[in-house]
């Protein structure tokens, strides 16, 4: 008889969302197919699914012939992998090329050879789970995907946590979060955000700078540290960020009077007037 599995802490619309997550991930890995269960299998009266294998060594792609000024086309993945075979970004993006073409024991290879240098590489734990449902080997799947979807958990759950002002238990999921996953960016921006909620500015700053470096793209995480290094006094890094978050979110408001506060600090009235003046538009005041 098959037990089943306890719920812990997850509620009903987390375990969906992050299954959900999965299924979405999985199935972005090819344009065309999906994943079928045993179950579908068996009700279609299908035969075993077929896997595709490529040989041991994946053979790079020929450079192109060099052009009449005697240059030659880029370095390809397989050539960058030969001159550096531990670089886990490289083996990341290799097999999940390769899966997407259907070659799941060759990415798998890849995702395991990136695990072993990063055990906990939040990327490559989902990316081999997935590969490996695609082989049918349901049992061995599990694992990878529990592990990576430990932190998507740990970092919802931090997040209501700290909606509801219990800073000191969403810390310390964001912490567990960032045990498995180092660089996932929403817990590094997370953690520092509660520090900040809980007025500790130099130990919140870190965390958001190394979230500014994760995802460059992402205004809150600028915002944030710009709010962190204004409380530290450091007002040109302040401003850098702030002005960062204003770049990539003309009419975030509290980005355009922070900005303005920080130059009101740096005795220049006059472009914190057009700040503060900034702010109110974008408000709609």
């Amino acid at each position: 008889m098959i037990r089943k599995r306890e719920p812990r802490w997850q509620s009903a619309a987390e375990r969906a969302r992050v299954a959900a997550e999965l299924i979405e991930e999985a199935e972005s890995l090819t344009e065309t197919s999906t994943i079928a269960s045993p179950a579908d299998v068996a009700r279609a009266g299908l035969p075993p699914p077929i896997t595709a294998q490529l040989p041991a060594h994946v053979p790079p792609v020929p450079a192109e012939a060099p052009t009449p000024d005697g240059s030659t086309a880029e370095p390809t993945l397989d050539d960058a992998l030969a001159a550096d075979p531990d670089n886990v970004a490289l083996l990341v993006e290799r097999a999940r090329l390769l899966a997407r073409a259907t070659h799941y024991r060759a990415a798998q290879r890849d995702y395991e050879c990136a695990l072993r240098v990063d055990p906990i590489h939040g990327e490559a734990l989902r990316g081999l789970g997935v590969v490996v449902s695609r082989r049918g080997l349901w049992s061995e799947a599990v694992p990878h995907l529990r592990r990576a979807t430990e932190v998507a958990l740990l970092v919802e759950r931090a997040r209501l946590l700290a909606r509801a002002t219990h800073y000191r238990a969403a810390q310390r999921d964001y912490e567990s979060a960032l045990c498995v996953d180092p660089i996932h960016g929403e817990a590094l921006r997370g953690l520092g955000m509660v520090f900040s909620r809980r007025g500790l500015w130099s130990e919140a700053v870190p965390h958001l700078r190394r979230a500014t470096e994760v995802d460059p793209g992402r205004a809150a995480a600028w915002f944030y540290l710009g709010e962190a290094l204004n409380h530290v006094d450091d007002l040109e890094g302040a401003r850098a960020a702030y002005e960062r978050a204003v770049e990539l979110e003309p009419r975030n408001t509290r980005a355009l009077y922070g900005l303005g506060i920080v130059l009101d600090r740096l005795n220049r009235p006059d472009e914190a007037t057009r700040m503060y003046r900034r702010s109110r538009e974008a408000g709609g005041g």
